[in-house]
């Protein structure tokens, strides 16, 4: 996956990205679950510098806890996810794309991880690793992101 392009269900939301996502996870907490009206949300994580919003469409963004670190967003026309912002103090600017909104559906890396699985709806069918809790999925979520920028990943 080097570039992507992503569109929201009305086609108003559109953006490209580029390189490799830092990681993709499933996370079941129920922020997620209610954004995303899913089980599960099913995320790539991006430095913001790599996801091109230029002349993306309106998105309306909405912070759903506290502290204001993770503003997720979604099309003003059909209401769906569409992007979100990670702004964390000492870290770059990250992006959060689910993974439905990307075109190229072939091209996308398996998920790594699963994290808040103690929300889940039912089990995943999967031999993932899964976190449950705040302070273990947290973990889990800053290793990987360590891990992806260390390793020159995006």
């Amino acid at each position: 996956m080097t570039h992507s392009n992503g569109i929201c269900s009305c086609g108003q939301v559109h953006f490209k990205t580029q390189g490799r996502p830092l990681f993709r996870a499933i996370c079941h907490c129920t922020i997620c679950q209610r954004f995303n009206d899913a089980e599960y949300g099913d995320i790539l994580l991006f430095r913001a510098a790599d996801v091109d919003q230029a002349g993306c469409g309106e998105i309306s963004y909405e912070t759903l806890r506290q502290p204001p670190l993770l503003a997720r967003g979604k099309c003003t026309t059909c209401c769906n996810p569409a992007l979100e912002k990670l702004n964390m103090p000492l870290f770059p600017k990250l992006m959060l794309v689910p993974s439905a909104r990307i075109v190229e559906q072939a091209d996308l890396p398996d998920p790594e991880f699963h994290i808040f699985y103690n929300h889940r709806v039912r089990d995943a069918q999967d031999d993932l690793p899964k976190s449950s809790g705040y302070l273990p999925s947290q973990t889990r979520f800053a290793t990987h992101l360590l891990r992806g920028l260390m390793h020159g990943r995006g």
